[in-house]
C-alpha cells in the first residue's frame, strides 16, 4: 500500500453465488495489504438479475483503490463491480445501536436530514434502535452519541443502492 492520502471507499461486487466468492475478494485485498473495514453480503437477487452481492468498505489511497478495482474485476466469481467514495449520497448506512437512554427525535437530526429511527426493543440492557441514513449524515450523529456516553454497543453496515 502506498503512503499517499488515504480515503474511505465502498465496493459493491455482484458475484456468482458459489463457494469462495467472498474468500477470493478478501484474498485480493490481503495480497495487496489493504485492510477491509466492513463486509455485508447476501445471496440471490432475482429481481436485480444477479446471483449475490458483497458490499465492503476500506481505507486506502486512490491509486491503491484503482489497483483493487482492476484486481477484483478480474476475479472469476465477480460479474460486476461498482465503486463509490464512502460519502457518496447514493450509499446508505444502517446501524443497530444499544443505547443507555431513549433517543428523542432531536438526537437523530443531521445537518440536512432526519435519520430513520426505529425502536427495535427496550429491556433491562437499554434501548435498541435501528438507525439509517447516508454515511455523511449518520456518522457524525453516531460519533456524538458515543462521545456523550449514550451508545453502549453498535453494529453497522454500509449498503450501495
Amino acid at each position: 500500500m502506498t503512503n499517499a492520502a488515504m480515503s474511505h471507499w465502498v465496493f459493491r461486487a455482484h458475484v456468482l453465488d458459489r463457494a469462495g466468492a467472498l474468500t477470493s475478494i478478501a484474498s485480493a485485498f490481503s495480497n495487496e495489504g489493504v485492510s477491509i473495514d466492513t463486509v455485508v453480503g447476501h445471496g440471490v437477487e432475482e429481481r436485480a438479475g444477479v446471483d449475490g452481492s458483497v458490499v465492503l468498505t476500506f481505507y486506502c489511497s486512490e491509486a491503491d483503490k484503482d489497483k483493487m478495482v482492476r484486481k477484483v474485476r478480474r476475479l472469476s466469481k465477480v460479474t460486476q463491480l461498482e465503486e463509490h467514495p464512502y460519502h457518496s449520497q447514493s450509499l446508505r448506512k444502517s446501524a443497530v445501536v444499544l443505547t443507555a437512554r431513549e433517543l428523542k427525535p432531536r438526537d437523530v437530526v443531521g445537518e440536512a436530514t432526519f435519520l430513520t429511527r426505529e425502536l427495535v426493543q427496550q429491556d433491562v440492557h437499554g434501548w435498541t434502535y435501528l438507525l439509517a441514513g447516508s454515511p455523511s449524515d449518520l456518522d457524525p450523529i453516531l460519533e456524538r452519541l458515543a462521545t456523550d456516553g449514550v451508545v453502549k454497543d453498535i453494529v453497522y453496515s454500509v449498503l450501495s443502492l
